[in-house]
């Protein structure tokens, strides 16, 4: 008998160690490891960062802040996405013509937002256009195309961007936002940039 009530209480013992090995790591694993909350950024501090990132590309030339980049992007709300889409588009695509389009798939596989990543696709889209476009004799017709240029000038700093945009804010057949926003786009990023 003596030697049944071992073998049973050994059972237990192991049933019970099993169960509690399981419960204390899940534990482990899930509660008393869990890392702090992110603190939530500021929309205007993800945009200046952006900014910053994509106006200093042309110093440094390391394609991989583009990550960094394309993940402050998947980060924005969809209003600051709007005001920002298309200078960062015209980022990407000026990187795209500059360093090769086969970036942009391994730029598609990073855990990015799928704005970050349609906006991948649309540079992907323009980019072979984007020489037509730039020795074009057509002023720019809106905002966005300003904002556009001033991101593929900051990704490659073709004079091209400024001559668009100084055709822009000269043509009087233009509604007047427009040309008060390209003066406006060159007195800012004459600050930030030697041209």
């Amino acid at each position: 008998m003596d030697r049944e009530k071992i073998l049973k209480y050994s059972f237990f013992t192991l049933v019970a160690g099993i169960i509690l090995f399981f419960g204390l790591r899940e534990a482990y694993l899930h509660v008393s490891l869990s890392l702090p909350e992110e603190q939530e950024v500021p929309a205007n501090e993800m945009v200046e960062t952006l900014d910053s990132l994509m106006g200093d590309y042309h110093k440094t030339r390391d394609i991989l802040t583009i990550p960094t980049i394309l993940n402050y992007l998947s980060k924005l709300n969809t209003f600051e996405y709007g005001k920002h889409k298309a200078a960062v588009i015209g980022f990407l695509t000026g990187l795209l013509h500059q360093e090769g389009r086969d970036h942009a798939k391994y730029w598609k596989k990073l855990k990015i937002s799928r704005q970050a990543k349609k906006a991948v696709d649309i540079a992907l889209l323009v980019e072979p256009k984007i020489d037509e476009l730039l020795d074009s004799d057509e002023s720019l017709k809106d905002i966005k195309s300003i904002d556009f240029y001033w991101g593929y000038f900051a990704a490659t700093y073709d004079m091209r961007c400024i001559k668009l945009i100084i055709k822009t804010k000269n043509d009087e057949k233009l509604p007047k936002e427009v040309r008060e926003a390209a003066q406006r786009s060159l007195e800012y990023n004459r600050m930030r940039h030697d041209f």
